[in-house]
């Protein structure tokens, strides 16, 4: 695999393919209507010792975008010759905004970039001359009928499996649908590890591939495992909560039991904590509704709160007023849909329940109660 300082692209090509572009875009855009219909959704044989290695190979390359995708899940994507084994494209999804695995694997495969998963980190490297030219691919691939320009036809005379570490998608978000381009390229079959339960997608990018013709199997046993424990976080993220996300159910007392159990595990020194780690301090309400929210720090953030429910913000770093951290801590727990439980000084506590929850706050409360009386 190609390192970042030797990394080399291919020169963006132009392709004359307008009339097959024209054609693909219309009939894609009637298959993506079953993306919401998945009913009817069956998968085929369970996988071989081959499809597994090479699930795990993709398996490997979605830990190279762990920690920088949020809000979005860590995807892997190998694309592998049928007839030959050779692999033909490699990816990882790098970052919210940009296309995801199955992309960059064929971005490979098309002979736009030399090595797709090298393509991928240099989107995490910013402000190289390298990521110019990724992005003049993600603006052709995000444009209209951009997808077939880039991919039409690519496996047409090749049988191609593309492995996947979790259900492609099957929905305009900030970039075209996955499984479209998978249909564009003519890929042959497809290999997921984990059906993906966000409720835009759950089964409707499987639907959407076989629709197409294309065969599709989904992992099972160990390897299953893998692909969905490496997108734990996510999934949690999109299930739907059994409380408002507001919190105007957080009574007083239920906001002291939190501060306190706070208060002991800071003394027992367990309380998590993560510190802020921008570069540029805030010095009025506009600095810091202008302050960029890291991915990579909230996806921290967000880790610790799945595990803990409680966490400590130490934002010292960000804002030179004490008053500004709880308008920071607002804005930080509106996008991790936490409540603000305590702010002192330029420290934050936030909370949210975890999936299954880990604190009993009823029970926290009477507990409370009791030590009062008794006390």
């Amino acid at each position: 695999m190609a390192v970042a300082s030797s990394f080399v692209f291919l020169q963006v090509r132009s392709f004359q393919r307008s009339t097959v572009s024209h054609r693909i875009h219309h009939s894609i855009h009637r298959i993506i209507g079953t993306c919401y219909s998945t009913t009817s959704t069956t998968y085929l044989s369970a996988l071989s010792e081959k499809d597994e290695t090479f699930l795990f190979q993709a398996l490997e390359h979605a830990k190279s975008g762990l920690g920088h995708t949020y809000p979005n899940p860590a995807v892997g994507c190998v694309l592998v010759r049928q007839d030959t084994d050779e692999v033909v494209g490699s990816g990882f999804h790098p970052r919210a905004g940009f296309p995801h695995a199955e992309i960059f694997a064929l971005l490979e495969a098309a002979g736009h970039v030399s090595d797709g998963v090298a393509a991928a980190k240099e989107v995490l490297l910013e402000g190289n001359a390298e990521t110019t030219q990724i992005d003049q691919l993600v603006a052709t691939y995000k444009s209209e009928n951009g997808a077939a320009e880039l991919f039409a036809n690519t496996f047409e005379e090749i049988p191609v499996t593309a492995y996947v570490t979790l259900e492609p998608c099957c929905h305009h978000g900030q970039t075209p649908p996955c499984s479209a381009s998978l249909i564009l390229a003519k890929a042959s079959r497809v290999v997921v590890g984990f059906r993906d339960p966000n409720p835009r997608v759950d089964g409707g990018g499987v639907q959407m591939l076989q629709d197409a013709g294309i065969e599709v199997d989904m992992a099972e046993g160990k390897i299953n495992e893998q692909c969905a424990a490496l997108v734990d976080s996510f999934v949690k993220r999109i299930t739907p909560k059994d409380y408002e996300q507001d919190y105007g159910w957080l009574n007083g007392a239920m906001n002291s039991a939190l501060r306190r159990v706070a208060g002991n595990k800071k003394r027992e020194d367990t309380l998590a904590q993560v510190t802020w780690t921008g570069h540029v301090k805030a010095a009025d309400e506009a600095g810091v509704d202008r302050l960029e929210l890291d991915p990579d720090w909230l996806e921290r953030a967000d880790e610790h709160l799945w595990k803990e429910e409680l966490l400590n913000l130490r934002l010292n770093k960000a804002v030179g007023k004490k008053k500004l951290a709880r308008r920071l801590g607002e804005r930080i727990a509106s996008d991790l849909n936490a409540h603000v439980a305590q702010t002192v000084g330029h420290t934050v506590l936030l909370y949210r329940p975890g999936v299954p929850a880990v604190l009993d706050l009823e029970a926290l409360v009477e507990n409370s109660k009791s030590e009062t009386e008794t006390g």
